[in-house]
């Protein structure tokens, strides 16, 4: 019996995804989940790439200009505690989830202001008397040691909504779970063309290798944006977002709140450790380097946060996060094709929400009854135009 990191030489494959990250990985879940033949290729290991990164902050919209997009993103991250709890026991690896909840110090009197509407909207909002989440104003300075005092002139703002995961333990787990349920994986292969074929695609590999699949879904982070191009004629839908953060050994009691100050996120994990971050880049030259922009956040972060000061940095971290043209993800099958599927651009929400994504892509792909309804901006429709396949 090959092993799960074997290549296929076959289209025994109902689906072949291209990119491991969290979207990948989430999708293969799920479509092994209903029963098809996964094979899941990625140019570097599984779970590396803009996934592999430190921060891991899972938090909700803010509540002005409530829609439906803010409302998909609100009932997955209301679900990744079951996510969390079917991962575990599934693979027995800890994803360092925990719903720690998120203090935002206010400066000024408008900031505040701003925060008491927010209050009352999210009581609504959120179903604050069925699921107990909430956002308030505090008028104190925050909790002791942990936030501070001095940017606290107008309290701060605490909601228990937002949580955290650990990204890298995510993923690992993730691709543990897709060789369990007999998912097959080929790393370190990159996909240089994609053949729509009608019934069927074919994708050609860097060493000239082709394979072939039932359905391919391009799911490759940044990188699909140049794919969905050729195969459209379409030009500019996306492109790569660098962002570098760093995480170091601080000693916080479990459980403190993520820290945020509308600038950078401090965000608590397990073993006190801490993540800090993130800048956001739009032109950059080199993807996996980290520069004096990495000594600024950490310099925002132990103002925001006094424990950090004296901390051991651990690893600093840079990667490039999928931004679509139009911002939000990208999803559904290519116009005019039945063969080539879409699932990029999650850029900074993608954690919170890969397991949704998955499940609309993977009732989509196995031709079911949809569960969960796509937020209008995310149809892949919206960002081609609606323009059919080769139309310019």
């Amino acid at each position: 019996m090959p092993s799960a990191l074997s290549p296929a030489h076959s289209s025994s494959h109902d689906c072949l995804i291209i990119g491991g990250g969290v979207f990948g990985l989430s999708i293969a879940r799920a479509c092994l989940g209903q029963g098809l033949r996964v094979l899941l290729v990625d140019k570097q290991e599984i779970g590396h790439g803009a996934s592999y990164g430190l921060l891991g902050a899972l938090l909700p919209h803010m509540s002005e200009r409530w829609n439906e997009k803010k409302e998909f993103q609100f009932n997955a991250l209301k679900e990744l505690s079951n996510v969390r709890d079917e991962l575990e026991s599934e693979v027995g690896i800890s994803i360092g989830y925990d719903r720690c909840g998120r203090v935002v110090p206010l400066d000024t009197a408008n900031l505040r202001e701003r925060h008491e509407v927010r209050s009352k909207e999210a009581e609504h909002l959120w179903h604050g008397a069925e699921t107990g989440y909430f956002h308030r104003v505090y008028p104190q300075d925050g909790p002791d040691g942990w936030l501070n005092p001095a940017l606290c002139a107008e309290g701060y703002a605490f909601d228990n909504f937002s949580a955290r995961a650990n990204p890298r333990a995510y993923c690992e787990a993730a691709k543990a779970s897709v060789i369990k349920r007999g998912g097959r994986l080929l790393e370190k292969n990159e996909v240089v063309a994609i053949k729509d074929l009608g019934e069927g695609a074919e994708v050609t590999l860097s060493t000239g290798e082709v394979l072939s699949a039932g359905i391919v879904v391009v799911a490759a982070g940044y990188s699909s944006f140049p794919m969905v191009e050729t195969l459209t004629g379409m030009d500019d839908l996306g492109k790569g977002v660098k962002g570098q953060a760093l995480i170091a050994k601080v000693g916080q009691k479990p459980h403190v709140p993520i820290l945020y100050d509308r600038t950078i996120y401090v965000v608590p994990h397990d073993d006190g450790i801490c993540a800090i971050g993130s800048t956001t880049e739009e032109e950059w030259d080199d993807e996996n380097s980290t520069d004096e922009r990495c000594d600024e956040i950490w310099a925002r972060a132990k103002n925001l946060c006094p424990m950090l000061e004296g901390a051991e940095i651990l690893q600093r971290w840079a990667g490039i996060r999928p931004k679509a043209a139009k911002r939000d993800p990208m999803i559904g099958f290519i116009p005019g094709s039945t063969s080539v599927f879409v699932a990029t651009g999650g850029f900074k929400i993608g954690f919170g929400l890969a397991h949704a994504i998955a499940q609309v892509c993977m009732e989509r792909i196995a031709g079911i009854t949809p569960t969960i309804s796509l937020p209008h901006n995310f149809e892949i429709d919206y960002h081609l135009d609606g323009k059919a396949w080769g139309s310019k």
